[in-house]
């Protein structure tokens, strides 16, 4: 029996357990079979309608970042029948209001678009950014990933396969930087397919691959529906991109070490004038500047149009007092307490930079 059938079954047997409630509340002692069966029924109904699991032709284009929270969500959603369709996008296009977004969209893991079917979201600065009721905004700025907001507003265990709390497991552990040093220093298993698919990692840059990476994320959602991270691992499109981060990690490291500058507990990677920027883990600042409890990445937005300022704290070292996605959030961007980033015009990109130094480094 497929899974969605498993999930339906589960709540009629939910909702047929509430029929003795439902008749001492109504006072009725004695309610003959065919009622209690349209009462169970309608008791369904009600419990599908409220977790979006109707059999409805009614099908949704997922809008998300291309990132393993994404490729999560919409495996979910995928397994509610409620997806057809992705677009992956940058959360500052969303933000700039520079994507369509239709009642024929969920989004996850990125900022809230009132027009939108459903938002899910865990980013803090989108509860400061968005006031007043939205009723179709899922946020939890407690929640470790978009990933888990929706697991959880779907009904978790009851709906979705036992099998997949490993999965859901890595997706928070990885959207919320629970790593170790040794986990970023020789990457594994889920942790590294983490690594594999975050665009800061930034294996697009050196190589055309036999597929791209939106045909390997459709690939994906399907694959880890039924597959070990071994036999994740072992796909040829993915073995590719291994070998390519495994090329890269010595180098990468080097340059780390070459370009960062320390101010106090901050420091600084200045990846701007670097002509190759080599392939390597968002992380991996932390273990080479264990002194330092947060970081900012700066470099070139897209096209060289803007500079991104990428900070977060150490995930090590979780001592920094800064809210950096309110931080963020003040010049353009976003983000969560301990992540976020802002994009700043070139004119404006060294004086914001000293700014940033000077109230992180006062929070210390």
């Amino acid at each position: 029996m497929c899974d969605g059938y498993l999930s339906i079954l589960s709540l009629f047997l939910r909702a047929s357990s509430s029929l003795y409630n439902c008749k001492t509340y109504l006072g009725q002692s004695s309610l003959d079979s065919h009622s209690a069966i349209r009462l169970s029924l309608v008791i369904l109904g009600l419990n599908l309608c409220d977790k979006g699991m109707y059999m409805s032709e009614q099908k949704y284009r997922l809008v998300t970042r291309s990132d393993f929270d994404g490729l999560v969500c919409a495996v979910l959603l995928k397994q509610q029948n409620l997806i057809d369709d992705i677009k992956f996008v940058h959360p500052k296009d969303m933000q700039d209001g520079k994507i369509d977004v239709t009642p024929n969209d969920i989004v996850t893991n990125l900022p809230y678009v009132k027009s939108a079917h459903l938002t899910f979201d865990h980013h803090l600065s989108e509860t400061i950014r968005n006031t007043g009721e939205r009723a179709n905004h899922i946020i939890d700025p407690d929640a470790p990933s978009a990933a888990r907001v929706v697991w959880d507003y779907y009904g978790g265990l009851d709906t979705f396969p036992a099998e997949w709390t490993e999965m859901m497991a890595a997706v928070d552990k990885g959207d919320s930087a629970q790593f170790n040093r040794d986990e970023v220093l020789d990457s594994q298993g889920w942790n590294l397919l983490n690594f594999l698919m975050d665009a800061r990692t930034g294996l697009g840059r050196f190589r055309e691959f036999r597929i791209a990476n939106y045909a390997l994320m459709m690939d994906l959602i399907d694959y880890c529906k039924d597959h070990t991270i071994a036999d994740i691992l072992a796909l040829p499109d993915v073995k590719e991109r291994i070998d390519l981060y495994r090329e890269h990690e010595t180098m990468f490291k080097e340059q780390v070490k070459r370009c960062a500058t320390v101010h106090g507990n901050l420091v600084l990677l200045d990846l701007t004038d670097e002509e190759t920027i080599f392939a390597g883990n968002r992380f991996m600042i932390y273990a080479l500047f264990p002194q330092c409890n947060i970081s900012i990445h700066k470099m070139w937005g897209f096209q060289k149009q803007n500079i991104v300022f990428a900070t977060g704290k150490s995930i090590f070292d979780r001592n920094s007092t800064t809210n950096v996605g309110e931080l963020m959030l003040s010049y353009g961007g976003g983000g969560h307490i301990a992540a976020g980033t802002c994009q700043i015009e070139i004119d404006k990109a060294d004086a914001v930079q000293q700014e940033l130094i000077a109230k992180i480094t006062a929070d210390g």
